[in-house]
């Protein structure tokens, strides 16, 4: 009875150092939660902790994702595209002291605008652009406008990036 009782005394040394050991390890991998300068609370609270912040990271991350997409949408309605030309449609007068404006969105909606001036005075013109296209003719000036205000990318960055 007495060699059972010591090889059950001897077989729980080895669970009770095998256990030791496997935390140990256990303490290895998952240092930062046992160190000493964070004795607030229990593993478990502190694991808690940190999945109560993931969670709230992954609310703001989609609350982050919902107002990206709102600026996307946004941006793409702000006329961001502009091509101008300057230009003399009379020999009589001098000076490029005419233009086209054209300013677009970025699906290629806007207008283009016209100023025609001679010794007589000004005119200003102005025509719808849907993609691109406008449903009235296009002067030579207003189409090269057009065509500077798509050759524009409004994603590319600005200040020296490429």
């Amino acid at each position: 009875m007495e060699i059972v009782l010591i090889i059950l005394v001897f077989i729980t040394m080895l669970g009770c150092g095998y256990t030791v050991w496997r935390v140990g390890k256990i303490e290895q991998k998952f240092g930062h939660f046992f160190s000493e300068s964070e004795k607030t609370g229990s593993v478990m609270e502190r694991l808690n902790q940190y999945a109560l912040q993931e969670t709230n990271q992954n609310a703001r991350l989609e609350a982050l994702e919902k107002h990206t997409k709102k600026l996307e949408m946004i941006s793409e309605r702000g006329h961001s595209r502009i091509g101008f030309v300057r230009f003399n449609p009379f020999s009589d007068t001098g000076g490029d002291q005419s233009f086209c404006l054209a300013v677009l969105d970025y699906h290629g909606n806007g207008w283009v605008i016209s100023s025609i001036h001679a010794r007589t005075g000004s005119r200003v013109y102005a025509k719808q652009i849907i993609l691109g296209q406008s449903s009235h003719n296009l002067s030579d000036e207003e189409a090269t406008a057009v065509t500077k205000a798509l050759k524009q990318n409004p994603y590319q960055e600005t200040h020296g990036s490429k």
